[in-house]
């Protein structure tokens, strides 16, 4: 295993020792173990200290595991491993891919006083995924990391009904099109395909692709003040003009369909800053939502992802505060950000009835980054 991965991370891993943890992700497995990754490292991001974590939980959530494995930065070659995220297959192996992003000998460490990440963000390498093939074990195993599609993987990939593999991994360089990845292999190559053409910008698009009634559906994040979205009729071979759909903040929403057939859709509340979180049900494919549910009304929440159990149970992952910046006191230089990852156990008939079940609650705390003092 490459020495970037660490399988047995120390203390140094630990919430005490986190300055800062965000953009978090969920899968579940066949045997109900429930997975946990996010982003941490240094003070907060860019940095090329940071790192993604991974935890389990074999209690539905209730306790979580220290970190099992983190991914680091790869210093050999300049490569900074970030945005870790997870998908569990219909074969029931884990997959967690996370995004290389190279830097340079000008790119600097982050430094609270005098914020210049240079060279960070100019361009990405592509996706590795690793494997685990047994998650449901006591002794997990992850097979050596491989190469797995181009662009930037930032939301859960699907199987279709045609049985192809569908990673939304955009391609941040693109000033014109959407970019996806399909494979009809099962995920060992991926063909790029072009899906509709972006508004004039240039963002972490954080597409995300459905399936309903054999029609793909693709969501894309923009900073233009609203969504957009695009159709294919031939499982992504060709896609509809894109169009302009609901106001919101540029920020991550999760879309999917649930084993019902329903399509959930959660992102935050507010049209324009990253407030409040809302989970919204729709049985008629996406085009109306006249369910809803309210999971949190805060500022600063962002980054759902989401992962339902075989008995139902919806389980949606999100950040709240996640960045030193916030509430940030300069006379000492500490941060009173909660630096949370939180968590909500609700079920479709919640979203129906607009109210909790005796065993649902929402936004529970999965872990709370603790280093509040900041250094340089």
């Amino acid at each position: 295993m490459n020495d970037y991965i660490n399988l047995n991370p120390g203390e140094e891993c630990d919430e005490k020792n986190r300055s800062w943890q965000g953009c978090p992700s969920i899968a579940i497995t066949k045997g109900g173990r429930i997975f946990a990754a996010w982003y941490s490292g240094g003070m907060f991001e860019p940095c090329i200290n940071n790192y993604n974590l991974l935890v389990k939980s074999d209690d539905g959530g209730v306790s979580w595991s220290k970190p099992i494995l983190t991914v680091g930065t790869d210093r050999a070659n300049k490569i900074r491993n970030i945005d870790i995220q997870l998908w569990v297959t219909d074969e029931n192996v884990l997959w967690v891919t996370w995004v290389m992003s190279p830097y340079y000998q000008t790119s600097k460490f982050a430094s609270i006083k005098n914020y210049e990440p240079l060279d960070y963000h100019k361009e990405f390498i592509g996706v590795t995924c690793m494997e685990c093939k047994n998650p449901d074990a006591d002794t997990l195993i992850f097979e050596e990391p491989r190469f797995l599609c181009k662009g930037f993987l930032r939301c859960k990939p699907i199987k279709t009904s045609q049985g192809t593999i569908i990673a939304p991994a955009y391609d941040w360089e693109e000033e014109t099109d959407y970019m996806i990845r399909i494979s009809q292999d099962g995920g060992q190559t991926f063909e790029d395909v072009r899906a509709g053409k972006k508004p004039k910008n240039r963002v972490f698009d954080e597409i995300m692709v459905y399936e309903y009634d054999k029609t793909l559906h693709l969501r894309a994040r923009t900073d233009e003040g609203y969504y957009v979205g695009s159709e294919s009729k031939d499982f992504g071979k060709t896609w509809s003009a894109t169009k302009k759909l609901d106001n919101a903040p540029s920020s991550r929403m999760y879309i999917g369909v649930l084993s019902s057939g329903s399509v959930i859709y959660v992102r935050n509340i507010s049209e324009s800053t990253r407030s409040g979180m809302m989970a919204f049900l729709s049985r008629d494919g996406g085009k109306t939502f006249p369910w809803k549910l309210k999971l949190d009304t805060r500022e600063n929440v962002s980054y759902p992802d989401l992962a339902e159990d075989a008995k139902g149970n919806i389980f949606i992952i999100y950040d709240r505060e996640r960045n030193n910046f916030i509430r940030l006191r300069k006379d000492n230089w500490e941060s009173d950000a909660a630096k949370e990852i939180l968590l909500s156990k609700i079920t479709e008939e919640d979203i129906l009835r607009g109210k909790l079940s005796e065993t649902s609650y929402l936004s529970r705390v999965v872990s709370k980054a603790r280093k509040d003092i900041v250094t340089f």
